[in-house]
């Protein structure tokens, strides 16, 4: 495949995910070295570092100690947890951004991730090619991310069955789309071009629809769609006239 038509929009993406980092001041926690050394590199191009640490304690002293507003994590630490680092660093400093790398795409993790308050889930495998960049464009412009590797698990375990099948008949056909997209790991800006809406009517139908799950954020709406089968997810959605 010719990519190169598309090198002028890759660098265009590259260069919004590298405006990005510059606002943002990271603290990076990963029993992983070799991951904790690839995302200095990488972050630490454009952004600051503001720590680097392998257990849930430490990553703890470097965010009391800096100012950071950005936490890249992974499930697996030294000692502690990811999730159980985001829901403390959370109650340190509520308006923090928590993305958290899954290397172990279990079920019991990735609702204690979305329990602990996460901002965004990818996979670990996933981190190269422009993705956490992507991951981090998505949560600036839509609060949450939930990678469609992530969003396959929660699908593919089908979670335990809630108590409430008539939540889908609260959902317009419009929202209960959206959702659809938003079960996909799809961005607001993805939907709308796949849906052929504004972006704006998106937004609304995403938190109309957030309203009537009782849903946190995106991420809680994944768990509660999936918990109540709420979706079943077709290769491509449909097309809504204008």
């Amino acid at each position: 495949m010719n990519l190169t038509l598309h090198l002028p929009a890759m660098r265009e993406f590259m260069q919004s995910g590298r405006n990005l980092l510059l606002r943002r001041r990271t603290v990076i926690a990963s029993a992983d070295r070799v991951l904790i050394t690839s995302l200095v590199n990488m972050v630490g191009n454009s952004g600051r570092i503001e720590g680097a640490a392998t257990s849930e304690r430490e990553a703890l002293t470097c965010l009391h100690n800096g100012t950071a507003n950005l936490l890249i994590c992974t499930d697996l630490l030294d000692s502690g947890s990811g999730p159980s680092l985001v829901a403390s660093a959370k109650r340190i400093r509520p308006e923090l951004v928590c993305l958290m790398l899954i290397q172990r795409p279990l079920r019991s993790t990735i609702e204690a991730a979305i329990a602990a308050g996460c901002n965004g889930l990818c996979s670990r495998e996933q981190v190269g090619n422009g993705h956490l960049l992507r991951a981090l464009q998505a949560i600036d412009s839509d609060s949450t991310f939930i990678d469609p590797v992530i969003a396959g698990v929660l699908r593919h375990s089908r979670l335990s069955r809630g108590s409430s099948p008539s939540l889908s008949t609260t959902l317009s056909l419009r929202e209960e789309d959206v959702l659809r997209g938003i079960c996909r790991g799809l961005t607001n800006q993805e939907i709308a071009d796949q849906l052929n809406l504004s972006i704006d009517t998106v937004k609304h139908a995403v938190t109309a629809l957030l309203g009537k799950l009782e849903a946190r954020d995106r991420t809680q709406a994944v768990l509660i769609a999936f918990r109540n089968d709420l979706v079943d997810l077709p290769a491509n959605l449909p097309r809504w006239s204008a």
